[in-house]
């Protein structure tokens, strides 16, 4: 059974759209539509995604919590990538592959993990007038 329903979309897909509608001659801008969304539809059904589960949602808290707890200690670290997974510090290394490896051998059966180059230097690109003090 088909529905007739409205709804808004940008002008610029809309374009795309007739323009999917045209090339593949379909009778109408909702057949069109139609098909675009099947296709959609079934290619998300097909993409293994990564789902987050509960166990991965509480690793990455007591991750973080961990992370806050020792971030005051990590300066030792200058320069090197810091590896925290299952709620400790596992390690330290001196390339992104050293410490991936660290995380692969130390807990592999970790599904979070948090693998940061410490001191890295925030550069700041543009400034957003009243920012600062919007933040106090």
């Amino acid at each position: 059974m088909k529905v007739r329903k409205s709804f808004t979309i940008d002008e610029r897909l809309l374009s795309e759209l007739s323009e999917f509608r045209w090339r593949n001659r379909i009778n109408s801008l909702s057949e069109a539509l139609e098909r675009v969304l099947r296709i959609g539809l079934n290619s998300l059904k097909t993409m293994q995604e990564v789902k987050e589960d509960e166990e991965v949602l509480e690793q990455r808290r007591i991750n973080n919590e961990t992370y806050s707890r020792i971030v005051g200690e990590l300066s030792r670290y200058r320069g090197k990538y810091i590896v925290i997974a299952l709620g400790k510090f596992i390690g330290a290394a001196d390339s992104f592959e050293e410490a991936m490896e660290i995380l692969r051998r130390e807990a592999p059966e970790a599904k979070h993990a948090i693998i940061e180059k410490v001191g890295r230097e925030v550069v700041v690109e543009r400034e957003w007038p009243g920012l600062l003090e919007r933040l106090k």
